[in-house]
């Protein structure tokens, strides 16, 4: 080999040695880059870890307050009862009540109940003479019917309560159920209808 060439290839095997030195400082300087990244990445979720747990024990640190608070307002708004029912007590405990001042208590005290069921969005679900609701009634009987009120409601037992669209209690009812007919009947029917074209 010549002079010449021994030079060119100490000058090529150089430049690739500074290639690979500019290549490692530029890896290192990425990895460096990255790892300051994934440094504020879990600084981030540490600082999100302990918000969210300071979320949670304020939470449920709150929770039994909000449902006092919420038990108050409801027991507020039954004192105006508590207090008609008192004054009802007292008026059928006098001697000398007579029935009509005990109905007058009676409407009192259902105007109350109704004031407050409207107060908290509490609505009476009328069932009677409408018919079966599997999804607002409960059937605690049936009863023999004529066939025109089969799957009716016939009497309420309890009436039912929703809250808003909920139904918090359903109605207790008994429905109607007309008599099955008989198949022989039914067939003895058809025959004489038969019959009774020819």
């Amino acid at each position: 080999m010549s002079k010449h060439n021994k030079k060119e290839e100490q000058f090529t095997q150089e430049e690739q040695d500074l290639e690979q030195e500019e290549s490692c400082e530029q890896e290192q300087n990425q990895t460096s880059e990255e790892q300051d990244k994934a440094a504020l990445y879990f600084g981030q979720l540490v600082r999100l870890q302990a918000d969210f747990e300071n979320y949670r024990k304020r939470v449920e640190k709150e929770k039994p307050e909000l449902i006092n608070f919420g038990k108050t307002e409801v027991i507020l708004s039954f004192l105006s009862l508590y207090d008609v029912l008192l004054k009802a007590q007292k008026q059928a405990e006098n001697k000398n009540a007579d029935i009509e001042h005990i109905k007058q208590g009676l409407k009192m005290i259902f105007e109350e109940f109704a004031k407050v069921f409207k107060a908290q969005g509490v609505q009476i679900i009328s069932a009677k003479g409408k018919p079966y609701d599997a999804m607002t009634q409960e059937v605690v009987t049936t009863i023999p019917c004529a066939p025109k009120d089969d799957g009716l409601v016939l009497e309420e037992i309890s009436s039912g309560v929703k809250m808003g669209d909920r139904v918090i209690r359903p109605a207790q009812v008994v429905v109607g159920k007309a008599p099955e007919e008989d198949p022989k009947a039914v067939k003895q029917d058809i025959k004489e209808n038969k019959h009774k074209e020819k």
